[in-house]
């Protein structure tokens, strides 16, 4: 709108210019020659504003258009007043030779204006792209922010906290762990002006360290586990056996008989850990397949609405209209779910209502299951899903740790939180699939 109104102030210009200064031609006197002079100078003007706004060829249609109105006159002129035609003819042919000149020099320069505008927009299009952060430090302070930059750097810190010297390092921003490259910026000539600063978020590549870490320490306990597992089952049987034998000879002593189920009891907790230590050091192969989880979700709660019931708990179950597929092992979701709902009733009381739902996020299948109790000490979120880690006295503490590696094996993640207004929330995310649709 704005480029239109200058267009169209342009044009006024260029014609009433043109209009007013053949109108002095040809109201002027012919014997005021240094006045006719002056005015045909002035025709420069409209002609070179008209080369540079609208390019060479108007500026030499405009200087020839000139030239076709004065040059009657300028014949008027050499018969009444001796001046020369020829130096008249020759002032319009400069005319359009300058006009020529200026609309040439106007599109080169328009040329360049728009090739430099053009590779602006390209490097703020690149910067803006970029995953990374970007900035420049000139005259100590920040300057140039790309997106990125400006969302790692909120609120802006002071320059002591970024590295000083050029090369790699890691640093803490706002509790962002950054990764940062530094090298020195440079003008034109080769001096030094300023640095720049390229940033990386690296938090989720910690996390994933991390969890190769915890993935390679699980794994060695895993081994340890079982060895010690196989090796403790075999003196366990014998223990069973001695206590059910002794338990039929203590038949008339109802006090000592008595111990011996205490025996089996603690034999049979035991004989559960050691299967939970084999299925953890040795996981079954996975069948995978496609499976409808909105259908499985509906026989899951289905079946485990008697279980809840003992607990005085009720099961919602939420599912989208959308029909969601996961090539997964069947047997081994309906385990993860079981677990997680399993301590979502022990954390629950009587009178409550754990929710079940699932949804689709980012191309991931979720999974919640919310209960109503009193929610994870935070002092302890981080170690649930460690073997062996439990709150509960007759709890083995692998309940957890089995569904983290059964769900990093269908290359889903999982994770307890507070929910939003009480008790504990899991979300279960696995791939979502398109292939199962169509069966």
């Amino acid at each position: 709108m704005l480029q239109s109104i200058k267009q169209r102030y342009w044009l006024w210009f260029v014609l009433s210019s043109e209009l007013i200064i053949t109108a002095l031609h040809y109201l002027t006197s012919a014997h005021l020659l240094p006045y006719h002079s002056i005015y045909r100078s002035l025709y420069y003007v409209p002609v070179g504003v008209a080369a540079v706004i609208w390019g060479r060829w108007a500026g030499i249609g405009l200087a020839l258009f000139t030239a076709l109105v004065y040059l009657p006159h300028a014949h008027w002129l050499d018969a009444h007043a001796a001046n020369s035609l020829l130096d008249n003819g020759l002032e319009m042919a400069t005319l359009v030779l300058v006009a020529a000149l200026v609309g040439t020099l106007a599109e080169r320069e328009q040329q360049a204006h728009s090739r430099a505008e053009a590779l602006h927009v390209y490097i703020n299009d690149v910067l803006t792209s970029l995953p990374v952060g970007v900035a420049t430090i000139e005259q100590q302070q920040l300057k140039l922010q790309n997106p990125t930059a400006q969302t790692l750097l909120q609120p802006r810190p002071a320059l002591v906290q970024l590295p000083q010297t050029n090369g790699y390092s890691e640093i803490q921003i706002n509790q962002i762990a950054l990764a940062v490259r530094r090298s020195d910026l440079h003008n034109l000539q080769g001096q030094p002006i300023g640095a720049v600063l390229v940033f990386e978020d690296i938090r989720e590549q910690q996390a994933i360290a991390e969890r190769i870490r915890q993935a390679e320490r699980m794994a060695a306990l895993g081994q340890l586990a079982g060895g010690l597992a196989h090796e403790a089952r075999n003196p366990l049987g014998v223990v069973r056996a001695t206590s059910q034998l002794l338990g039929t000879k203590l038949t008339q002593q109802p006090n000592l008989a008595s111990y011996t189920s205490v025996i089996n009891s603690e034999v049979d907790r035991l004989d559960r850990l050691i299967s939970s230590l084999l299925d953890y050091a040795h996981p079954q192969a996975l069948q995978r397949q496609p499976l409808a989880i909105n259908q499985l979700l509906v026989e899951f709660v289905a079946t485990c609405q008697p279980l809840a019931a003992e607990y005085g708990v009720d099961l919602h179950l939420t599912i989208t209209d959308d029909q969601l597929w996961v090539e997964a092992d069947h047997d081994a979701i309906w385990q993860i779910l079981l677990n997680l709902l399993l301590n979502a009733l022990q954390a629950s009381q009587a009178g409550q209502i754990i929710q079940v739902q699932s949804l689709a996020v980012a191309q991931q299948l979720e999974i919640r299951i919310q209960d109503q109790g009193k929610g994870i000490d935070p002092a302890i979120r981080e170690r649930i899903f460690d073997p062996f880690f439990t709150t509960r006295d007759d709890g083995t503490g692998m309940g957890l740790a089995l569904v983290a590696r059964s769900v990093a094996e269908h290359s889903g993640s999982i994770r307890l939180e507070p929910a939003p207004d009480r008790g504990t929330l899991a979300r279960l995310r696995l791939p979502l699939v398109n292939q199962g649709a169509e069966q």
